[in-house]
């Protein structure tokens, strides 16, 4: 559930603020630690959304694409797209999944979901010097 108070998606363009500097806390961490992190890498369905790209460097924007490798469904992040920000159902994502799920492949489940996950990664510097 979102906090009290709270009217409007953390996507929504007046909580860009909050979430960058979210990022910038991360990243800031990852500076201090001095571990040896050279690339971002990440797999997501939100990387369909316009809304959530915008948080990204460019770089890391231009390399969203289809993952090379094989997906699944355990601990991914893909059934957050049948839920909204306020944890209700979406019944129009609802109804598309139930809709292929007899057209569904066992070997791959997750084809029944609208929203595909997608494969982004940049070097490291890239959110450094979008995130100063």
């Amino acid at each position: 559930m979102p906090p009290p108070g709270t009217a409007a998606s953390p996507l929504a363009h007046a909580h860009m603020d909050d979430r960058r500097q979210e990022l910038r806390a991360l990243f800031a961490h990852l500076r201090q630690s001095r571990a040896p992190v050279r690339a971002v890498m990440g797999v997501s369905w939100l990387y369909n959304l316009e809304a959530y790209l915008r948080l990204f460097p460019p770089a890391y924007r231009a390399s969203v694409a289809a993952p090379g490798f094989a997906l699944h469904l355990n601990g991914s992040s893909t059934w957050g797209q049948v839920l909204d920000w306020r944890q209700a159902v979406k019944p129009g994502v609802r109804d598309a999944v139930r809709a292929r799920l007899g057209h569904m492949r066992p070997g791959a489940p997750w084809r029944a979901f609208p929203l595909q996950a997608l494969a982004a990664s940049c070097a490291v510097g890239h959110f450094h010097a979008w995130l100063a």
